[in-house]
């Protein structure tokens, strides 16, 4: 085994080229949560109800499709050894299937829902294919448990740039160009991004995941199995559980909160905005806060300040702005913590697995993560409108109080104590830097 180069740590052109990886991911994925629904109904003419069955159909399609294609991958790369060609070749197709998602050569509701579902299904597995590989990566550029936090943080910051250039110049690009060039600049952006990621991001071959035995679905099922008995996999799945779900409700809820409680729904884009750019700022800071303690010790902290962050916004509701201003900065300061820490953990978690079964269970584990990522953020989509429809709320109506009550739990109160869960799950995990260190000298022992 050339265990020297598999050790090595990522360079700074291999780091940077992971980190466009998912700053190209959420250019098309924030692009689309923010005009895919306006357009079906508005362009396409699609009806309401209609346009978001469709959309959710292609949710549930690109939740169950992860682990599927990520076993596929793995398969793959039991034989070659390498991820980063497979999303080479899917870049071109995620740009593509994301530019034809704002198209409309049919006219008709039929025929253009239909055409509505078909690309969303082609974007939806495209992007799949990309993006089970580009998780993997991690575990397949180094084994240094410094470094993968390195590129956790390094992802969290491509992702919440990207984000932040969807919010910011989508709109503008919509608005002065329209949809359909908006949806090819954006698809053709990410889909370069991709390439790029995938020529400098070239993982080694020296060690493989555990070769299969059986078809692709016995593959998929044998997941439950292997998971079942890795204790540090399944905590980091409740923490992804328990975090989605709160940030989750706090983005479902926040126009209603600064329209309704608020009262200032011009502020939401500097809410937003402050707090994404906050993300951006501090995942370093959580990736060597991790690097001079702990993983754990890091997302703990983390976890407490985005839950203080999220007190402090519900309690600040009537206050002055800058309380509000000041609550966002330190949501999403902490808030960082949680997927730098997760992304860095799930590699050394995999290998823990290895060493106590003897299957190294690769981009699988990581289909699973994102599986449960998405149902968690279905979960909160559905949670927060039947806590709307609790509290009252009515649609082109003055808030009641108890509507303004169930909005600041849904913003402020529940996200906090979700984000005190996942400090609570993760203040037992087990592997620590020598934890993972005599795990690491186990498996070169095997090998």
């Amino acid at each position: 085994m050339d265990s020297k180069r598999v050790d090595t740590r990522p360079g700074l052109i291999a780091s940077a080229g992971y980190g466009l990886g998912d700053l190209g991911f959420l250019i098309v994925w924030q692009t689309s949560a923010l005009f895919l629904l306006f357009f079906y109904t508005d362009y396409l003419g699609l009806p309401p109800w209609l346009a978001g069955t469709i959309i959710l159909a292609a949710m549930v399609w690109d939740a169950v499709s992860d682990p599927l294609v990520a076993a596929w991958a793995e398969r793959r790369a039991s034989r070659t050894g390498r991820y980063a060609p497979i999303i080479l070749w899917s870049a071109i197709p995620v740009g593509i299937g994301f530019a034809l998602s704002f198209t409309a050569p049919f006219g008709g509701v039929a025929a253009a829902a239909a055409w509505a579902l078909l690309t969303q299904l082609v974007f939806r597995t495209a992007y799949t294919f990309a993006s089970m590989p580009y998780n993997t990566l991690p575990l397949r550029l180094t084994t240094d448990t410094n470094a993968r936090s390195t590129l956790s943080a390094v992802r969290v910051a491509g992702a919440a740039t990207g984000g932040l250039l969807a919010a910011v110049a989508a709109p503008v690009l919509v608005e002065t160009a329209g949809f359909q060039v908006t949806a090819i600049v954006a698809g053709g952006a990410t889909a370069g991004l991709l390439v790029v990621t995938a020529l400098t991001c070239r993982d080694p071959s020296a060690v493989r995941p555990s070769p299969s035995d059986g078809n692709l679905l016995r593959d998929v099922g044998r997941l439950g199995t292997g998971m079942g008995r890795n204790g540090p996999v399944l905590r980091l799945l409740a923490v992804m559980a328990a975090g989605t779900v709160g940030f989750g409700l706090f983005t479902a809820s926040a126009v209603y909160f600064m329209q309704d409680v608020v009262g200032r729904p011009e502020l939401l884009p500097a809410v937003l905005g402050l707090s994404a750019l906050m993300t951006i700022l501090f995942a370093p800071v959580w990736a060597v806060t991790g690097n001079l303690t702990s993983k754990r010790t890091a997302m703990a902290a983390g976890a407490g300040l985005a839950a203080a962050g999220y007190a402090l916004l519900a309690l600040g509701a009537s206050g002055p702005v800058a309380l509000l201003m000041l609550a966002s900065a330190i949501l999403g300061a902490g808030n960082s913590a949680i997927p730098v820490m997760l992304w860095s953990m799930l590699p050394d978690a995999i290998e823990h697995g290895e060493a106590e079964t003897g299957e190294r269970i690769e981009a699988r584990t990581f289909g699973l993560t994102t599986f449960v990522q998405k149902c968690a953020a279905g979960l909160s989509a559905v949670s927060a409108g039947l806590i709307l429809s609790a509290g009252g709320y009515r649609a082109g109506m003055e808030a009641s109080a108890p509507a303004m009550t169930a909005i600041t739990v849904l913003a402020g109160w529940l996200p906090a104590g979700f984000m005190v869960l996942v400090s609570l799950a993760i203040w037992t995990y087990p592997i620590d830097r020598e934890r993972h260190e005599s795990i690491l000298g186990s498996l070169k022992q095997v090998r």
